[in-house]
């Protein structure tokens, strides 16, 4: 294996990610302290591309399953997150499903953004109280089908989520309660 690219060096991108998911990221034990700190996740994991599990093909298998596996488990904290009743805890995941959507590599969103889409349906529905996370969630409903878009395959999938989401944003906006029609 060649010298170490440092921060960019394939081999260092499972163990970066891993730390930024233990040290920044809240779990369902531990409190989310501070928000401001999602800030430095999303922009560590945009430049240094932690989601991509992009590799040269000279790479050794284990790095690929190293990296595969803390996607896993970032995938997997996000999803308990956005399921959490804890307004700021949901937000954070929600928030985060966004960036990954944006971020992670084709196959994995191909396999996974209907799953990722059925977790921010529920957030937008008009039963939800918390005004953050129904925006939030619609910021990456925003980002999924963005990122959908990409895929000329999909397009006919695409419409008919789409749709779903429609039904459920009409809602929202005919609720006496809700401030967007206030």
């Amino acid at each position: 294996m060649s010298a170490p690219e440092g921060m960019y060096d394939v081999a260092m991108k499972p163990k970066l990610l891993r730390s930024l998911l233990r040290e920044y990221v809240p779990d369902e034990k531990h409190p989310f302290i501070n928000p401001s700190e999602l800030s430095y996740v999303v922009s560590t994991v945009k430049t240094l591309k932690l989601l991509s599990e992009w590799t040269p093909q000279e790479v050794q298998q284990e790095l690929v399953d190293a990296w595969k596996s803390a996607v896993d488990s970032w995938v997997n904290r996000l999803l308990a997150l956005a399921s959490s009743n804890l307004p700021d805890k949901c937000w954070a995941g929600i928030c985060l499903l966004g960036l990954t959507c944006q971020e992670c590599s084709s196959e994995r969103f191909l396999t996974s953004y209907d799953v990722w889409l059925n977790k921010l349906l529920l957030h937008i529905q008009p039963s939800v109280l918390s005004h953050f996370v129904k925006a939030a969630s619609c910021a990456s409903l925003s980002d999924m089908f963005t990122r959908l878009s990409e895929f000329s395959n999909m397009k006919k999938d695409g419409t008919s989520q789409a749709t779903k989401v429609l039904q459920l944003s009409l809602k929202l906006l005919n609720e006496d309660s809700s401030p967007v029609v206030s």
